[in-house]
């Protein structure tokens, strides 16, 4: 079985997250896909950003939500990384799917956030756009929120998705035992649960039911070495580089 390595946020220790010079490094480690994340802004655009928020990583203040492409690209994304990266801009959905456009990657994990008026308009134009630039076969709509999921599948039914949990979450511990038969009635293809969640029983029961396991977010070589031996199917990282050579330690 080959592992995927999955760059979280784009080679995120090296460039400022989820901007284009994030991913094109990510480009350079070789990863097999990215994982990233899309807001809808105010007048309608898909954009990527992980926080509802570009507090933390601009020198703007503001919720995406109720905020304009023009407002949002008035912001610098790179500075608060370093002087290297001035003036870098939050990417739309467009651009970032222009350099997946040529890029050698399999994987195109989007995670869709959705907004506190539970608005499901992200799911409908990040597919459709995702479309436009023929990366469908490539696409994982992962969410923490299981409406979104499957409306995603109701939107269409060949697209992929995936059911994100965290253990920042009291109701994932309730549940988590069984996420592979949630995961099934939901019709999702993969499962990205936080890597504490994860060992062999937990990696065999996907497995079985014909649902791949992609976990986040493993960093240190202990980590990597004790998933690998777990079977799992892919590793959604901050640390490309790692889990490329752990890969090669450990797989079998």
């Amino acid at each position: 079985m080959s592992v995927k390595v999955i760059s979280h946020r784009g080679a995120n220790k090296v460039a400022p997250q989820n901007t284009l010079p994030a991913f094109e490094k990510s480009l350079e480690i070789g990863v097999d896909g990215f994982e990233t994340d899309v807001h809808i802004t105010a007048d309608g655009h898909p954009i990527i950003c992980h926080n509802y928020e570009i507090n933390k990583t601009s020198n703007g203040k503001g919720i995406i939500s109720k905020m304009t492409l023009e407002q949002i690209k008035q912001y610098d994304f790179g500075s608060y990384f370093g002087k290297d990266f001035e003036g870098v801009k939050a990417p739309t959905l467009e651009e970032f799917l222009t350099l997946c456009e040529n890029a050698e990657i399999e994987i195109l994990n989007i995670e869709l956030k959705p907004s506190k008026e539970n608005d499901m308009t992200v799911v409908k134009k990040t597919i459709d756009m995702v479309k436009d630039f023929c990366l469908f076969d490539k696409l994982i709509i992962s969410s923490f929120s299981s409406k979104m999921l499957v409306e995603a599948k109701k939107y269409d039914r060949n697209c992929r998705t995936a059911y994100l949990y965290s253990p920042d979450k009291r109701e994932t511990y309730s549940m988590w035992y069984r996420a592979a038969e949630f995961g099934k009635e939901i019709g999702v293809s993969a499962l990205h649960p936080h890597k504490c969640f994860v060992n062999k029983a937990y990696v065999k029961k996907a497995h079985d039911l014909g649902i791949k396991v992609n976990v986040w977010t493993p960093d240190k070589d202990s980590d990597f070495k004790r998933l690998i031996k777990c079977g799992v199917d892919g590793l959604i990282t901050d640390c490309p580089e790692i889990a490329k050579e752990c890969i090669k330690k450990y797989a079998e």
